[in-house]
């Protein structure tokens, strides 16, 4: 009798035990999934992480946000590859690094060779549409490489000047798809973006001086010593950017009512992320050119799918633009190890010690902004330089291709104030970091034999006007 109650008590402890190791590994390996589920991927263009509300910032600049991370993943330690828009959407399409696939401010034109995450979803049997705002994105250039369709927003026709080109396109799509098919939608909202002036009736959400007229960074001027903004202009031109940031997170909210309403949400894969941020007085830079601090690389990153993705999680281990790449492709169920990706799939839990680069070539483009006088100016000397970034842990070195480099402790100085190159306590640090770049560069560069030309002879006059407007090209 003895016997049998050991026996019992030993069987009842072990089949416990086994209950509790299936629910561990069912919290850390999520369910597979046997359909392919619609993926929406939004670009808020030029937002930093830092002015999100669902990160903690102070002016709820993302309410919609703050309600989606409830039920989303949220990525803490979320960067771009890049400094600016096209090498980091190419690294997005594409899940390589910029010295792989060769954009950058010296090459706008995706090369023809690039696999897109476009072109390998529409040979799946998935409907493709991209729906950019921002004309760097333009045909031309390329980025329409996989979409059926591809829609440059300033060449389409305004319905109603007080809905939004973009979500209504969104719209106008749901509404004709093909249902027999899951969907792959691209959209870039380009509202952030320099000009401060495209938040509609969020415009004035954050003003405390209307008295200030300022709506545009000036960074052409602001580079050239020819102004220095005040403390009240500053504080103005953020205000600004935060109401940009408000009206994007609105139209977030209006794509996510949008599938609702079509009773698709359960069944849609809905990621927000950004391309790149912005400079506002942030180590006397403006706009986001010639710098790729904190302010510049580190982006919001989030992903619904609760069915994948456990509810409310806040994911610290270092994540990039480019991980997207692999991570749709497992999500719908393509063998991603099939296709060359820099990226990390991040329903994989093996990113904990992983490396962060990030790069920023010649500024080719930003230097053309100049009036033809000042180009030569010796103020822009110092920015004529290639840049590349390793972040390891807490540490980030800042390479320069002119010798000047930077150095800095993230853990102790996440603004990057404080410059450690010339500390003799930090060498070793240093040169860890320079021995990573160099690994970088050999493990990932690709030579690149031809030439894609200059695509701005290619562009129509409409394209030219939109990249007028946002300072792209004089």
């Amino acid at each position: 009798m003895k016997k049998k109650s050991i026996l019992v008590i030993t069987l009842t402890f072990c089949f416990v035990l086994i209950l509790v190791v299936i629910f561990i590994l069912l919290q850390k390996t999520p369910p597979a999934l046997n359909s392919s589920p619609n993926i929406v991927l939004i670009i808020m263009d030029t937002v930093r992480q830092d002015h999100c509300s669902c990160y903690g910032y102070g002016r709820r600049t993302t309410p919609v946000l703050e309600e989606l991370v409830k039920s989303s993943i949220v990525y803490h330690k979320a960067y771009s590859p890049a400094g600016w828009t096209s090498p980091a959407h190419a690294s997005l399409f594409t899940g390589l690094y910029p010295i792989a696939h060769g954009i950058s401010q010296e090459n706008w034109v995706l090369h023809d060779e690039s696999v897109t995450i476009a072109e390998i979803l529409s040979t799946r049997g998935y409907e493709t549409i991209g729906i950019v705002e921002n004309p760097v994105l333009a045909v031309p250039n390329n980025f329409d490489q996989g979409f059926q369709n591809y829609y440059e927003t300033w060449k389409v026709k305004e319905e109603n000047p007080n809905i939004n080109k973009a979500f209504l396109t969104f719209q106008k799509f749901l509404s004709s798809r093909n249902q027999e098919k899951s969907f792959f939608t691209f959209i870039n909202f380009i509202e952030p973006h320099t000009p401060y002036n495209s938040s509609g009736q969020f415009y004035a959400t954050f003003l405390s001086d209307r008295s200030i007229k300022l709506e545009h960074n000036m960074w052409v001027e602001h580079f050239l010593g020819k102004l220095k903004f005040s403390e009240k202009e500053i504080r103005h031109l953020f205000e600004l950017y935060d109401a940009e940031i408000l009206y994007t997170d609105y139209l977030v909210g209006q794509i996510i009512e949008a599938l609702k309403e079509h009773d698709l949400w359960k069944e849609t894969v809905f990621i927000v992320t950004s391309d790149h941020g912005e400079n506002i007085s942030d180590h006397d830079m403006m706009d986001h050119v010639f710098s790729i601090h904190e302010s510049i690389i580190k982006i919001p990153l989030i992903i619904h799918y609760p069915k994948l993705f456990f509810p409310g999680t806040k994911d610290n281990d270092p994540a990039l633009l480019l991980d997207i790449f692999p991570t749709i492709l497992h999500l719908c169920g393509i063998d991603k190890d099939y296709f060359t990706s820099h990226g990390v799939d991040l329903l994989e839990n093996n990113r904990a010690e992983r490396k962060i680069y990030a790069e920023y070539y010649y500024p080719k483009q930003a230097v053309s902004c100049f009036p033809d006088e000042e180009k030569n100016n010796i103020r822009l000397e110092r920015f004529k330089r290639r840049i590349k970034v390793v972040v390891d842990g807490r540490f980030k070195l800042i390479w320069g291709s002119d010798g000047v480099h930077e150095l800095y402790d993230l853990e102790k100085d996440s603004k990057e104030d404080i410059n450690l190159i010339n500390d003799e306590n930090f060498k070793k640090q240093e040169q860890v970091l320079m021995e990573e770049l160099e690994k970088f560069v050999k493990n990932y560069h690709i030579n690149r034999a031809k030439s894609p030309g200059d695509s701005l002879k290619k562009m129509d006059p409409k394209t030219l006007k939109a990249l007028r407007a946002l300072g792209y090209i004089k």
